[in-house]
């Protein structure tokens, strides 16, 4: 029988998977440094067009130039494969340590409802179920939806730490289709619905923002009621789409 091509494994029949979780549940050879273990596995929906972003620093960008298949690619330095979600619950099983499973939207018009699909797959196996969400692609209806289908925790990738960057790097003058103002408003609206301190809000910094405005996001954050995840930006020998 011909191997199924990975153009023909789309959300939610199948996920990709960081590659961290890969070697932890043995889609992918590998050990941890000291025999650590992985208490998180972080999954990302998948689909053959991709996302419809066109933010500057990902690589998953629609506008980046690609010398492969959206599929084959990574937002980060390492692999995601594509596995079957079925498996992927399956092989849960083996593994009792671990504590939480995080699911990854893409801006797709299918990822709300898929979401809602794998999140609800999830909680046959765990009540600790995160995730990141794409808030142009959704509102407050959905998020109700997301927490009865079995979520607790959201996250929410501004990354920016200014309107500016926001915009220059996510928005308008990258013809990317992500508002500031409406990542904050759907913000405000899953604290509402998941509660203080059960929604984070993600920041990367060296995106061109100064400590001050990185400070004063984050308290903005936490005024709110919300947690930070701070990741640092490296620029290597690639540049900006900006």
């Amino acid at each position: 029988m011909m191997k199924k091509s990975s153009f023909n494994k789309e959300s939610p029949e199948y996920v990709r998977i960081s590659f961290a979780a890969a070697i932890t549940l043995g889609f992918m050879p590998g050990k941890f440094f000291r025999d650590a273990k992985l208490y998180c596995l972080n999954l990302l929906l998948t689909y053959n067009d991709g996302c419809v972003g066109k933010c500057a620093y990902c690589g998953l960008s629609k506008s980046r130039v690609r010398s492969k298949p959206w599929v084959n690619q990574s937002f980060i330095r390492v692999d995601w494969p594509i596995v079957p979600l079925k498996e992927f619950i399956k092989r849960m099983d083996e593994y009792p340590h671990i504590e939480r499973v995080c699911v990854s939207m893409i801006t797709h018009r299918k990822a709300p409802e898929d979401t809602l699909t794998i999140v609800r797959n999830l909680r046959e196996k765990t009540d600790s179920i995160s995730s990141l969400i794409a808030p142009t692609i959704v509102n407050e209806g959905w998020l109700c939806k997301l927490k009865d289908a079995g979520a607790d925790k959201v996250g929410i990738a501004i990354d920016a730490a200014t309107p500016k960057l926001f915009d220059k790097l996510r928005g308008k003058e990258v013809g990317g289709p992500h508002r500031w103002s409406w990542y904050w408003k759907i913000a405000e609206k899953a604290l509402e619905v998941f509660g203080k301190y059960n929604v984070g809000i993600h920041l990367i910094v060296g995106l061109g923002e100064t400590e001050e405005e990185m400070v004063m996001t984050i308290q903005k954050a936490y005024d709110m009621g919300a947690l930070t995840h701070l990741f640092s930006f490296f620029l290597s020998r690639t540049r900006f789409n900006a």
